[in-house]
């Protein structure tokens, strides 16, 4: 099947899914065969275009239809993001560059909650599109720095917040903070702001950015560009890594008030869930340095 074929049959699918009274048309009476749910001449209505500019698209003989319009196509024929997805693919030869629901990227799956939580022995996370955390194993959270005889948590729900704003990422948990870590990730925020100016969050971490007069001038530098951290290897401190037996204990403190830790390089492996674009899963390879 070629792509006119494949995006013919979708959208006659789509068509015959819906009920045109629940469009505001009349229910059909009388005799004779009608073909389920909308018409060609009912689709172009809602769209506000003639029938004609609809068929040419439905028969696959239109050439770059704009974004725009089959974003209008899409809300009409109620497709899933999946769907949307293959409409733009079939049309045009890529997929969407951005999702149809505004709240995507916001949340995810209870089963990828549930997957994340039953790793164990390596830390694994997701985070939203404004790097809120949704979920978060306890090797994950273990990882962070952390007083003595207290229990392990999440210093922020918000990890741009952390790594760019407070000082325990700054001064002792992320090694070489303003080179590693602050210049590529403020990086990261500035192409999510762009990307994403509908995000209340995502403002909000702008202006504290922006203002902050340690990481401000960082954030306004933009010689750097970065998009996702996949694949990078950095240095910094495990708070909650577990000497191997038979190993030596090369763990210290790097400061009076937290417990020791282990120096290494941290390498992130990072994916995406597809029902939730824009939020990222994220696989983190913890490596000891060694005396």
């Amino acid at each position: 099947m070629n792509n006119k074929e494949a995006l013919q049959q979708l959208l006659q699918w789509k068509r015959r899914q819906i009920d045109p009274v629940e469009l505001g048309w009349p229910k059909r009476t009388g005799r004779g065969r009608r073909s389920p749910g909308l018409s060609q001449a009912q689709v172009a209505q809602a769209l506000f275009v003639s029938e004609r500019t609809y068929a040419v698209l439905e028969r696959g003989d239109m050439e770059a239809p704009k974004p725009e319009f089959l974003d209008s196509v899409a809300r009409v024929l109620r497709m899933e993001e999946r769907e949307r997805t293959a409409l733009y693919v079939y049309a045009l030869g890529y997929e969407p560059p951005i999702p149809m629901d505004p709240m995507a990227g916001t949340n995810v799956a209870p089963a990828w909650q549930h997957a994340v939580n039953h790793v164990t022995g390596q830390p694994c996370y997701i985070n939203d599109l404004a790097w809120n955390v949704l979920a978060a194993n306890d090797d994950f959270i273990a990882m962070f720095p952390q007083e003595p005889g207290t229990t392990p948590r999440l210093p922020e729900q918000n990890l741009i917040r952390w790594m760019l704003l407070r000082e325990d990422a700054r001064e002792h948990h992320l090694v070489d903070w303003e080179k590693r870590w602050a210049e590529p990730v403020a990086a990261q925020l500035r192409t999510a702001v762009a990307a994403h100016p509908e995000s209340e969050d995502l403002q909000q971490l702008d202006k504290e950015v922006n203002d902050d007069p340690v990481v401000g001038p960082i954030y306004r530098n933009h010689n750097i560009a970065y998009i996702h951290p996949d694949g990078d290897t950095r240095v910094m401190r495990h708070a909650g890594y577990s000497v191997p037996q038979g190993c030596a204990d090369s763990r210290d403190r790097c400061c009076e008030r937290h417990a020791p830790s282990q120096l290494g390089n941290v390498t992130m492996c990072a994916a995406q869930p597809f029902g939730s674009p824009g939020a990222r899963f994220f696989f983190l390879v913890f490596e000891p340095t060694r005396p």
